[in-house]
């Protein structure tokens, strides 16, 4: 980036930052103008960082005008502010400008779409425009009342509890998830990153698999943060990918274990990488309550991948870090000690019912502060403008998702289609609603696709979520079942956008990592469906119930784990693999009699392997430098 770009970049994202700081602490403006104020200078940064195409790495002069008409469109919009405010759809007048500013920004939302996510999201959208002006000549079912140019330009964008650009995704964005992404940003700035990893290295490095173990804690650890798959694993991938490599595991598992790790965070208490607030605001339902609810199977999602690396590295005897480089507990706490104090402002401000926007605040200032006790690390005025200008660059792609996530969502809204959508679901559950559960899945899948967790969530939480709430299941049910389908995009071929960056750091295939972590992270498509049949897993239901309900699934997830290894002190058989998986399966179910009874024999026939000598021994050491292995 030359210095006359960044110098511009900076003069926005400086002002932009401090802009979000103050209304965290103070700030009294509504939630349409707040919109408008972050959508501008992002936009306009958003053109010139990522280009019109893959290939091209220098900002053209197309690029250039787009940025200038997102200047110039914003600022007339930011002068409007106080029209919008007081706006009375059928009293107040759209004028001709108004109507101008807003196909501006609707164009430079499908380019800024097609930039950062994709054709596929691009197109959904087109069709749902083209659906709002054209719908009315369907006949049947699926045909609306007639929607003028006009009306569709004055709701996009001063109508935001219907949808459009500044509706509750891009909110969310500009309330919660910029100031937790830079909080993120400053904290690895500030060596907290590699806090958490010699935290990692002395839990988990001692143990079989330690390399992978480390890697799994570190990458959730921040991952939890920042929310973004993709950037946590480039972040903490760098260091942990070539590390399991050295100890003995291909590119591809090493790979796919990082992107399965660093996927998880998105699921992991107390931020879940801020779609947590989303979900806040669209149900209504406490921020604590959710947390509490997603906790366990946030958790058990982590045991499941610990114990089948546990069981793959014990097989062929790799992954253990040597002796001499796991740190001491006396350097960790002496070289990282001070970061647990925003970590502690974070969480205590997030459960005692201050806003999530306080609580970022608060502790990003406390990371500024603490890095200046930490020699080479401290965050001055240079560190400070790099972290804002790299957070702005960086959720470039998620504005631009959230953006179209809010134009669907009015699509949907304003011509009924979410009620009809809602009605073909709950035909179909009416009929079955494990088949309505898997047809959300897959439309959560196949939405999910290349977008961000925060951006799917907010589609089809509007498009899906009161489809299922109808056909039965509580709110809290329904959107974590979403929101977990949501995350799991980021492992589905064939876009799975968190293992394709990994395999770019493992130096193997993107699609043969992608399928590997399908199968590393395979609980992440389980348990949506274990907490609907379980539901005292989201602590919902007597003490008894609940206590119940986890016990059971934790068992499942460990028999589910150990059989998609194949290996539990000696190898097992092919049958045997099969019927722990299906005993598995049945523990996630509802059919309590058989699926105890399934775990019980289950157990003891694992506990009797571990007591009695294996059979069957591991496998010989594989090479880091083996180029074909399979995870069976």
């Amino acid at each position: 980036m030359d210095r006359y770009k960044y110098a511009f970049f900076a003069l926005l994202a400086v002002p932009l930052t401090l802009f979000e700081v103050w209304y965290a602490l103070a700030g009294e403006i509504g939630r349409l103008e707040l919109a408008i104020i972050f959508v501008v200078p992002m936009y306009v940064i958003s053109f010139l960082a990522i280009s019109y195409a893959p290939d091209v790495n220098r900002s053209t002069i197309g690029d250039y005008l787009l940025s200038l008409t997102s200047l110039i469109a914003g600022v007339y919009l930011i002068t409007q502010m106080d029209r919008y405010h007081d706006w009375i759809s059928g009293l107040s007048y759209f004028t001709v400008w108004d109507q101008v500013a807003a196909a501006a920004y609707l164009i430079l939302t499908l380019e800024l779409l097609r930039r950062c996510v994709g054709p596929g999201i691009s197109v959904v959208v087109w069709l749902v425009i083209g659906y709002c002006l054209l719908g009315h000549h369907l006949s049947g079912f699926f045909s609306h009342r007639g929607l003028s140019w006009h009306y569709l330009l004055e709701v996009l964008m001063v109508s935001p509890q219907d949808g459009g650009l500044f509706s509750a995704p891009i909110q969310v964005a500009a309330v919660y998830a910029f100031l937790f992404v830079t909080f993120g940003k400053f904290l690895e700035k500030s060596g907290g990153g590699d806090f958490f990893f010699n935290l990692a290295a002395l839990i988990a490095g001692r143990r079989s698999g330690g390399s992978a173990k480390v890697a799994i804690t570190s990458s959730g650890l921040f991952g939890m943060i920042s929310g973004s798959p993709a950037s946590d694993v480039m972040t903490t991938g760098s260091i942990t990918i070539p590390m399991m490599k050295r100890a003995g595991y291909t590119g591809r598992v090493a790979g796919a274990i990082e992107a399965v790790a660093c996927t998880g965070g998105a699921l992991l208490p107390p931020v879940m990488g801020a779609v947590v607030f989303l979900m806040v605001e669209f149900t209504g339902i406490p921020y604590k309550e959710v947390l509490l609810s997603i906790l366990a199977s946030s958790v058990l999602y982590y045991v499941c991948i610990y114990v089948q690396v546990h069981c793959y590295s014990c097989r062929r005897q790799v992954g253990r870090i040597d002796a001499s480089l796991i740190p001491s507990l006396w350097t960790v706490v002496r070289t990282g000690w001070i970061f647990v104090i925003p970590m502690g402002l974070l969480v205590y401000y997030m459960l005692n019912g201050h806003t999530p926007a306080l609580a970022a605040t608060f502790a990003l200032i406390a990371v500024i502060l603490a890095s200046w006790g930490i020699p080479g690390k401290r965050l001055g005025p240079r560190k400070l403008i790099e972290g804002c200008v790299e957070v702005c660059t960086a959720i470039a792609p998620l504005i631009a998702a959230v953006a179209g996530a809010g134009i669907l969502m009015l699509g949907l809204n304003i011509t009924g289609l979410v009620s009809k959508l809602s009605a073909l679901i709950f035909s179909v559950a009416e009929v079955n609603i494990f088949l309505a559960l898997a047809a959300a899945a897959v439309v959560t899948i196949i939405c999910g696709m290349g977008m961000p967790v925060v951006a799917v969530y907010s589609l089809v939480a509007v498009m899906v979520a009161p489809a299922l709430v109808d056909a039965g299941l509580m709110p809290i049910q329904a959107h974590l079942f979403l929101i977990f389908f949501a995350v799991a995009s980021y492992l589905t071929p064939p876009v799975a956008v968190a293992a394709y960056v990994a395999s770019t750091i493992a130096d193997e295939r993107p699609m043969t990592v992608a399928v590997t972590a399908a199968r590393v992270g395979m609980v992440v498509f389980a348990l949506p469906f274990a907490f609907v049949y379980n539901p005292g897993m989201l602590l919902i239901g007597e003490w008894q119930t609940i206590v119940f309900d986890i016990v059971k699934v934790t068992v499942a997830v460990c028999v589910l784990a150990v059989a998609a290894e194949g290996w539990y002190h000696g190898i097992l058989k092919s049958w045997v693999r099969a019927l722990l998986i299906a005993v598995a399966l049945l523990g996630f179910s509802s059919f309590n009699l058989i699926g105890v009874a399934g775990l019980c024999l289950a157990a003891a026939y694992l506990i009797s392997k571990r007591l009695r000598p294996a059979l069957d021994g591991p496998l010989p050491p594989s090479s880091g430098n083996q180029k074909v292995e399979t995870w069976q």
